[in-house]
């Protein structure tokens, strides 16, 4: 019998070594590290072993000819050799836009948008104002997968809705007159590229995932559940958020103080007793609560909000199906703190915390609700 010696593409290769190359010409490219936000009129970007100005000129400008004026603006002495770590400026005006839109994708109850009806499915672009009845809420998302929701009782105006080309950032630019917008920015991974909050006397410009902005006549608050953010009051003057913490400013843009944000409700269950009603432990420093229902565990597909006095409140639910409860404590300042969840179900309920344990009854048996 005459064995055949296999042949080989490239001579003096071994199978191993030629698996190995096979494996190195076909790798998936690295992945791309993640921009740190805008500051100003400026895209933020930290350094990455191996990036040059001419390359990143090229990524965020499309133009690898912009790298002198990449080296100029951040006093780069090698454009081949950058300092990892160190934060580069790049102008959002050498960032090439085209106009973005933004999807109505739930609905709940009056919204509308320049005074016509928003629906789920609607698309939305800049310039428009959105309104939401004391009973509607509404979430849009963004091009980049950012999700806005809007309570009861907010007037929201889409001032700028860009796209920065060949990156997957955009440039959204938000105001609220009233009410509140919570915005989960970027949920994709896909870096923020510019994000701003205004009411009438702060910009908030949004370094990380998760923010809220409240605005009635006596000012505004600004909460950071995850990330960061930067709040720009009357004359230049900048306040900086860490997570969980929040701000509140007068109706001047004056700063009034920052607080940790309050810590979930402690305990909270369903009670029978005399109708559908949650009930929570007292939160310290809380001088009141918002109770909401959701049909997601972020709270972004909102149905419903009440604010309440203390603890404890007729649950007011919506249709059938799984719902997920959310209680918060409100400070002094009317800064709101972290939500405790409870996981529902329209026929019977069963409840669990925000880390998925159940919440049990007095008795050690789960806290159902039956109709």
């Amino acid at each position: 019998m005459t064995f055949l010696r296999p042949s080989y593409p490239f001579p003096g290769v071994r199978p191993l070594a030629l698996a190995l190359l096979s494996a190195c010409l076909f790798l998936p490219p690295a992945a791309r590290a993640e921009p740190m936000g805008a500051r100003g009129d400026d895209f933020l970007y930290r350094v990455e072993p191996g990036d040059t100005l001419e390359q990143l000129a090229r990524r965020y400008t499309l133009q690898a000819g912009h790298w002198p004026a990449l080296q100029r603006l951040n006093e780069v002495d090698d454009p081949y050799r950058l300092p990892i770590g160190k934060v580069l400026r790049i102008p959002l005006s050498l960032i090439p836009e085209r106009p973005a839109t933004a999807t109505a994708i739930h609905v709940t109850g009056q919204v509308t948008a320049d005074g016509r009806p928003v629906r789920p499915g609607d698309v939305l672009r800049a310039g428009q104002s959105l309104r939401s009845a004391d009973g509607g809420t509404a979430t849009l998302r963004l091009e980049d997968q950012s999700l806005l929701t809007l309570p009861p009782g907010t007037t929201l105006r889409l001032q700028r809705l860009q796209s920065f080309q060949g990156t997957g950032l955009t440039d959204t630019r938000l105001s609220i007159d009233r009410g509140t917008l919570e915005s989960t920015v970027a949920p994709a991974g896909t870096g923020v590229g510019r994000f701003e909050v205004r009411t009438p006397a702060t910009v908030t410009g949004v370094r990380g995932t998760r923010l809220r902005v409240h605005a009635d006549a006596s000012g505004s608050r600004h909460e950071v559940l995850q990330g960061g953010a930067a709040i720009e009051g009357p004359g230049g003057t900048e306040q900086h958020l860490d997570p969980d913490r929040g701000a509140a400013y007068d109706a001047n843009g004056a700063l009034l103080g920052t607080h940790p944000l309050l810590p979930p409700p402690p305990d909270p269950r369903i009670s029978r007793d005399g109708g559908q009603r949650l009930d929570f432990e007292p939160v310290p420093r809380a001088a009141a609560y918002i109770i909401r229902i959701a049909l997601d565990a972020d709270g972004a597909r909102l149905e419903s909000s009440q604010r309440v006095a203390g603890p404890g409140a007729p649950l007011r639910a919506r249709g059938g199906g799984p719902r997920y409860v959310f209680v918060r404590g409100i400070d002094a300042l009317g800064i709101e703190g972290r939500d405790a969840v409870l996981a529902v179900d329209s026929l019977r309920i069963g409840l669990t915390a925000g880390d998925g344990s159940p919440v049990l009854a007095a008795d050690g048996a789960p806290v159902m609700l039956g109709p």
